[in-house]
């Protein structure tokens, strides 16, 4: 609807979420999703880049978004992490040796980390959520270990099936 504003708040995949026990791999933890208002939701965001003129070499950003801010502040560059950069020369082969560690504070942080609230003068159990992530398709497909954005299905949502045109 034309001058209205929403945000992931409005997602389905957000409402969906809301009540449900927090389920990591094989162990459901014993709390809910968003049960707390101390609870953070954050997306996750990755590409690479050319930092040289001459665009031969690339890196790859590693970026987190907190997006319990208002809309208007959750992307502005002050309020983004960034969380790595994966050196190039070229795409990483394997993306998940640089990944892994970050994968693994956030599990952390999904599990909880004890933190101080200074208004209520109280430790509280921290929880973060990633509900959402993206990037390109080629970055996609690399991040899903899929053969990319040239092969037979080509999209990991829709099930297309791509149709090869021979001698072109």
């Amino acid at each position: 609807m034309p001058g209205t504003t929403t945000d992931i708040f409005n997602g389905l995949h957000y409402r969906s979420l809301l009540g449900e026990c927090v389920v990591v791999g094989d162990q459901t933890l014993p709390h809910n999703y968003f049960s707390d208002h101390h609870d953070i939701m954050l997306g996750f965001a990755t590409n690479g880049f050319a930092p040289f003129k001459k665009q031969k070499h690339t890196a790859w950003i590693l970026l987190i978004f907190n997006y319990n801010l208002p809309p208007d502040q959750c992307f502005q560059k002050d309020n983004i992490l960034c969380a790595g950069i994966i050196p190039g020369p070229k795409k990483p082969w394997d993306t998940d040796s640089f990944i892994y560690p970050l994968i693994q504070e956030l599990l952390e942080l999904t599990d909880s980390v004890s933190a101080y609230d200074t208004l209520s003068s109280s430790l509280f159990a921290l929880h973060a959520y990633v509900i959402a992530g993206f990037g390109d398709i080629p970055t996609v497909s690399m991040l899903m270990h899929m053969k990319g954005h040239n092969s037979l299905f080509p999209c990991q949502m829709c099930g297309i099936e791509g149709i090869r045109i021979k001698d072109l």
